[in-house]
């Protein structure tokens, strides 16, 4: 859940957001609230990976350290997003993006973490065995990731053919 969020608040916040601080802020900030919501229904039993996936220490560093690389593909992505996009000088709407991701945790609270949900990850009756997260987790992340080096590719182009210009 957090790497669909994720892309979907970067977008979000580079789109809409000018000034780097307030783009980084306007992912982390939600970012931290779908974490949350996320860790407390596996931490619940709600989840389809069992809740020792974010409860047993050390065995749940390595769910924490995805989420890290999770919120830094997320940050790059809106950076990237906005440098494409045009420079410091347009003009930035930090408070519409604040309302849009504010609504996207919102969404993702009510389609995954409700009594009954909109979206059923899995059957809960049965976690899995190696806490691997359902499909549409690994799709977000696999999005994240091409979305992340597709733009950055773009930005080195960008920047290699003004380089060139120069």
């Amino acid at each position: 859940m957090t790497g669909t969020a994720g892309i979907l608040l970067a977008v979000v916040a580079g789109l809409l957001v000018a000034d780097k601080r307030q783009a980084v802020q306007v992912v982390v900030y939600p970012y931290v609230a779908v974490l949350a919501i996320q860790t407390w229904g596996i931490a619940a039993g709600r989840g389809v990976s069992p809740p020792s996936t974010v409860t047993a220490f050390p065995g749940a560093i390595p769910y924490y350290l995805v989420q890290a690389v999770i919120l830094a593909l997320a940050l790059g992505v809106a950076l990237q997003i906005r440098a494409l996009t045009g420079r410091d000088d347009r003009v930035s709407h930090p408070t519409a993006a604040y309302l849009l991701n504010g609504l996207i945790v919102v969404l993702v609270l009510g389609a995954f973490e409700l009594d009954r949900p909109l979206f059923d990850p899995g059957s809960v009756s049965q976690h899995s065995s190696n806490g691997s997260p359902p499909v549409l987790g690994v799709v977000g992340i696999a999005l994240l990731f091409v979305v992340f080096a597709a733009l950055g590719c773009l930005t080195l182009r960008r920047r290699w053919s003004e380089d060139a210009q120069a």
